[in-house]
């Protein structure tokens, strides 16, 4: 699949840094495949040329676990200390639990700040599926640990963002309590319809939002495969550079497959997520025998996980059984 512009239409790279190409799309809502859309007028994409560590992410849906934990957390942290110097007064991070556990820059290496430790709060947003509303999520509660900071920049520490429910749920939420000066996201993976919902109520309330994005802005499939959870991955309106496109669609054998699945579970439930994985590679009739499972998490070969996907999903497993060890 094949976009219908790069980002070498709509941008420019203002600045490259320690071998980072920084991108700056501007006005991207006046372009007329995104007229009508509430886009941020300033969008920032972080470039890791040559299957750098943001790109490797990406062309990386198989792994999970700890590996996967560390890259998120070496992406974002190196994608934040880019933006250090456009920080304006105190600045507080509001971290979203679980999956943006591995931006906390409590556990950044250096410090971010070596006079201080930043400003933290944790967040839990609960949601639940309701077919009734769009992309079928509806967001009941939050729950915080921390306190919304009166500082002049907020970062929102979120590693993926989808349809955005949960992050518009929560910045409008927390606007009410203090409205900073800036507000800036650094999510490894990001769709253009996450960024909208954000930049809606940021406008509604004055405050200037900054996303930074890794190498992509991506177009939530239509149709997704990995339902009830949005697809990013390869559609007609997602923007990466010509080079990264060519390597993306090698890796993903030219397929529309989500690059990053359900984040959460390929955290926290391995084997879960490698069966989501697996299937969602099913579904779209990609080649096994391309793929190098050497790569994937060890658990794929073991006993325990193969009893559970042919249990699950025994198409798949029989597809997979000669690439697959004993255990």
């Amino acid at each position: 699949m094949k976009p219908k512009l790069f980002l070498e239409d709509v941008g420019k790279i203002s600045t490259s840094v320690a071998g980072k190409n920084i991108w700056l799309v501007e006005d991207l809502h006046r372009h007329e495949l995104f007229k009508g859309r509430h886009l941020p007028n300033k969008i920032y994409v972080v470039d890791f040329p040559g299957r750098g560590m943001g790109q490797e992410f990406l062309l990386s849906r198989h792994i999970c676990g700890p590996l996967k934990f560390l890259m998120i957390q070496q992406i974002g942290h190196s994608m934040i200390r880019l933006f250090k110097n456009a920080f304006v007064g105190r600045v507080a991070q509001f971290v979203i639990l679980w999956g943006g556990r591995p931006l906390d820059l409590l556990a950044a290496d250096p410090p971010l700040y070596e006079d201080n430790l930043i400003d933290t709060t944790y967040i839990k947003l609960t949601r639940v599926e309701d077919a009734s509303v769009n992309r079928g999520w509806r967001v009941v509660k939050s729950s915080v640990v921390g306190e919304f900071w009166k500082d002049d920049t907020w970062l929102i520490m979120e590693e993926c963002i989808a349809s955005g429910k949960t992050l518009k749920y929560f910045v409008d939420e927390s606007f009410g309590e203090h409205r900073p000066k800036k507000l800036f996201i650094f999510p490894v993976c990001a769709s253009l319809e996450g960024l909208e919902g954000i930049n809606e109520v940021c406008v509604k309330h004055g405050v200037e939002f900054i996303p930074v994005l890794n190498s992509a802005i991506v177009q939530v499939a239509e149709k997704g495969v990995c339902k009830p959870f949005t697809d990013l991955g390869l559609q007609p309106l997602t923007i990466v550079t010509r080079n990264f496109y060519k390597t993306l669609s090698e890796r993903y054998q030219g397929s529309p497959l989500c690059w990053v699945g359900d984040i959460g579970d390929s955290l926290y439930k391995t084997h879960e997520y490698m069966i989501e994985t697996l299937t969602d590679m099913f579904k779209l009739n990609m080649d096994f025998g391309k793929e190098d499972f050497s790569q994937w998490n060890h658990a794929l070969f073991s006993k325990t996980f193969q009893t559970k996907l042919k249990k699950r999903e025994s198409e798949v497993y029989e597809k997979l059984k000669s690439v697959m060890g004993d255990g």
